[in-house]
């Protein structure tokens, strides 16, 4: 179609701008509106709105109330400096336990303490009762199967007077049928609504226990003795509760053990009670280190020489005695070993410590006697740094009482030395 011009009608070239006719220009041309401009009045309200919200926002996340939630511990910070709260079943205030392994044997019910600890992060003072005055409530929570045959139970935290450095205390009771998994949750509430949540899983381990004695097994030397420990070692498992009831003899050959824990408890005939002369050997047991070996009423008598029980692993010797040794307890490695109403006499060392690892177990070694030894009691080494109680003990002509190398925190003021 020809290009024609449209206010003239003239034909027009097709590259043409203008007609040559009339001249006029055959372009649409736009009229360009001048930019308005925004008003500043409103830009700076806009302003204000979005720095008032930011700082309405800076509040409100700084002033609400906070959740922690932790694994064993966790670190709360106020306006009072910061704080390290931890949950463990161990005497050692600065030991966070995110899993607590518990035996259940064959008795209807178990139970333990769960502490709450409150050390101040910076210094590691205790500051539970400081800290306690913050808190509006404490309880202790159990997530659980719903259908656990035997639900875990924990009673209502009160003050632990019975544990020293101890926050609060909540009992926790349990079964062989009670159902894993079993997570137990400090849950704390503070005055000023922030909420702290302290969780460790239970671990319920059915176990299985077995009673021997003269009437069921051979126990009449150590020859025997040591076939029968060495058996059970190999056929039961860690975790399993072995009691031994020993017979009114002396063992002449020492005792190993190995592999797992043992109890021994020995028996009495007129003057004669179970003996052993060469003593006991506890070797370092691999992997969970939790077992305890308890040995009562037994007595242990050296020719001057020698250890009446060595151990690398943890120990519990009740109602004791231990005389004529170079060394009558010595704890080495990593280890926890305690001695409660036991005699020591005529040793050269009584209770020596020379053991690692950083974990006690309980802070008892009351009522003993110390009589004429050269060494009550040696502290060369201790596994964790716990006040090792020795109230209601008698030292009694010793050459030394207690050697404190590595400054053990002890408690003697209940003590009586002569």
């Amino acid at each position: 179609m020809e290009k024609t011009c449209p206010f003239c009608g003239a034909p027009l070239p097709e590259e043409a701008a203008f007609c040559p006719r009339c001249a006029k220009s055959i372009n649409r041309r736009s009229k360009n509106k001048p930019p308005r401009p925004f008003p500043a009045r409103l830009l700076q309200k806009l302003l204000l709105c979005c720095l008032a919200a930011v700082l309405a926002l800076g509040i409100w996340f700084r002033i609400s109330p906070k959740t922690y939630d932790g694994l064993g511990e966790i670190t709360y910070t106020d306006s009072d400096g910061a704080y390290q709260l931890l949950s463990n079943v161990s005497t050692d205030r600065y030991y966070p336990m995110a899993k607590i392994p518990q035996i259940a044997g064959d008795q209807e019910s178990y139970r333990f303490p769960l502490r709450l600890y409150i050390n101040h992060r910076d210094t590691g003072l205790d500051v539970s009762g400081m800290f306690l005055q913050k808190v509006a409530s404490c309880e202790v929570l159990i997530e659980q199967p719903a259908d656990s045959p035997h639900p875990v139970t924990a009673s209502q935290p009160v003050p632990a007077d019975e544990f020293p450095g101890v926050a609060m205390v909540s009992y926790i009771n349990y079964s062989r049928r009670s159902a894993n998994p079993i997570e137990l949750v400090w849950n704390l509430r503070m005055a000023n609504k922030d909420t702290i949540r302290i969780r460790s899983t239970l671990a319920v381990t059915p176990t299985q226990t077995y009673y021997y004695n003269s009437e069921n097994t051979d126990l009449s030397d150590s020859k025997a003795l040591q076939a029968f420990i060495d058996q059970l070692a190999r056929e039961t498992r860690p975790e399993d509760i072995v009691n031994i009831q020993l017979p009114p003899i002396t063992y002449t050959e020492p005792l190993i053990l190995s592999g797992r824990a043992f109890n021994l408890t020995g028996s009495r005939s007129g003057e004669q009670r179970t003996t052993f002369a060469s003593g006991i050997q506890m070797r370092a047991q691999e992997g969970d280190q939790n077992w305890i070996s308890h040995f009562t009423d037994i007595d242990f008598s050296g020719s001057g020489s020698g250890v009446g029980i060595s151990t690398a692993n943890r120990a519990w010797a009740e109602n004791c005695r231990f005389t004529g040794w170079k060394t009558a307890i010595l704890a080495y490695g990593d280890t926890w070993v305690n001695a409660v109403d036991c005699t020591f006499e005529d040793n050269r060392t009584g209770l020596h410590y020379n053991a690692g690892g950083g974990f006690g177990s309980d802070t008892r070694f009351t009522g003993n006697t110390f009589q004429n030894n050269d060494t009550a009691v040696l502290l060369e080494k201790v596994s964790a740094d716990l006040m090792m109680d020795f109230s209601g003990c008698l030292f009694k002509g010793n050459g030394a009482d207690i050697v404190n190398r590595c400054e053990q925190p002890v408690s003697i003021s209940q003590a009586v030395f002569q």
